[in-house]
């Protein structure tokens, strides 16, 4: 069931134009920043988006700590951003800090990608498991999805590992 919901997500991201998202992106920002729990944080964990998905980088903009994951041989890790934080590819095609400090501990508010969100609030991913074993290990304070209309579904059957989302920021047309 999740690898049908997962090629059903990625073909309709596919097949839209980024601009189609432009309008949710912003809303979904706006939810963000809104958010007394982001408003109360001091580290913010983001992402940087791949291939549609909802892009938040303009949070950067904020006067927070802010940390991207880098997939590493254990699982992901949170690198602060800073003035010489370079990202390149990795091989899913992710822009990620190349090095710095990590800060899997600091992050008291994280916002995870996702490609579809249950209304009980479970994620399902690109089935790496990435998200889910950090979750399990570092769990931040706050931790919210974020997704475009589409991909909010009702619900699918979890597996033992997948962890629950405290919440999520959702876009309207």
């Amino acid at each position: 069931m999740k690898n049908d919901i997962r090629r059903q997500m990625i073909q309709i991201r596919t097949e839209s134009s980024s601009t189609a998202f432009n309008a949710q992106n912003d809303q979904i920002i706006k939810h963000i920043l809104n958010d007394q729990k982001y408003i109360d944080a001091k580290c913010v964990g983001l992402f940087y988006p791949l291939k549609n998905e909802v892009n938040l980088i303009a949070l950067t903009n904020g006067n927070k700590q802010y940390a991207f994951p880098k997939v590493e041989p254990d699982g992901i890790h949170f690198y602060l951003l800073d003035s010489k934080t370079s990202f390149r590819k990795s091989k899913f095609g992710v822009l990620e800090p190349h090095e710095g400090l990590i800060v899997d501990q600091e992050i008291d508010y994280l916002l995870v990608p996702a490609l579809a969100i249950s209304k009980d609030l479970y994620r399902i991913g690109f089935g790496k498991g990435y998200y889910d074993r950090f979750l399990a290990l570092h769990r931040p304070k706050h931790v919210y999805g974020v997704i475009y209309d589409f991909q909010e579904i009702n619900n699918f059957t979890q597996d033992v590992f997948d962890q629950k989302l405290d919440g999520y920021f959702k876009g309207s047309k």
